[in-house]
């Protein structure tokens, strides 16, 4: 994959998102769903039916391996179990770096929802709503998490950018490409405007998680950089 390639699977990505969030719109706000012991799941008291589907669709993606390939990284690495599909990965196995931490993903999409959705309760939407939440937090985190690759391309194209690790922000201000933010910007408007969604409120979340994705890139960096200078000490040493 080039990091042409990347971008163009981003941009997908960025389309399946605004599409999700018109899911989501289309019902209430549902708070229930989103509140530990609300809606109650038989010996899990401790869940949110939020938390329930997550868990449920990350371990049927795990099933069949997804996060067996490089660029993905589920939320609950916690639940998960291997998958038993065998399939040749050609992607490169980067250093892992933290994702972003889902209580900070969680938080952002909860607190969005009220400017997407009418207010109002209703427990036949349950289910489909959980499922719509999921489905949006795999796809935020996943158009986060590719930061990292987005980062590992930029490494290969700039290797100098290294030397810039000790210094966060001027790294930051070097990686940004504010044309491309520019460009998915604009698709993301115009995604927003054909499937009905509030465009203002599509732009203000995707600058917010461009944003995120800019600091994985840093944070990819700065653990590459420190990876590689053991590496050095141990073969001197």
């Amino acid at each position: 994959m080039s990091l042409l390639a990347l971008r163009a699977k981003l941009d997908r990505l960025s389309e399946q998102i605004v599409a999700r969030f018109r899911d989501r719109a289309w019902f209430a706000l549902n708070p229930a769903i989103y509140v530990p012991g609300a809606i109650p799941i038989a010996g899990r008291p401790e869940l949110s039916l939020l938390e329930w589907s997550l868990e449920g669709l990350e371990r049927y993606h795990a099933s069949l391996g997804r996060y067996e390939v490089p660029d993905q990284h589920p939320l609950l690495l916690e639940v998960l179990q291997p998958s038993p599909v065998q399939r040749a990965i050609s992607l490169p196995r980067l250093p892992k770096v933290p994702p972003l931490p889902r209580e900070v993903l969680i938080r952002f999409y909860l607190d969005l929802l009220p400017r997407l959705c009418k207010p109002g309760d209703d427990p036949h939407d349950y289910g489909e709503v959980a499922y719509t939440d999921a489905d949006l937090l795999a796809r935020l985190n996943e158009r986060i998490y590719l930061g990292a690759f987005v980062a590992y391309y930029k490494l290969e194209r700039e290797p100098h950018i290294l030397s810039l690790v000790g210094q966060p922000e001027v790294l930051r201000a070097h990686l940004r490409d504010p044309d491309r933010e520019a460009n998915v910007l604009a698709q993301v408007a115009d995604a927003a405007q054909r499937f009905g969604c509030p465009t203002a409120l599509m732009i203000e979340a995707f600058e917010w998680i461009m944003a995120r994705a800019l600091d994985l890139q840093v944070c990819f960096l700065q653990h590459f950089a420190a990876l590689r200078a053991e590496a050095q000490s141990a073969a001197q040493g």
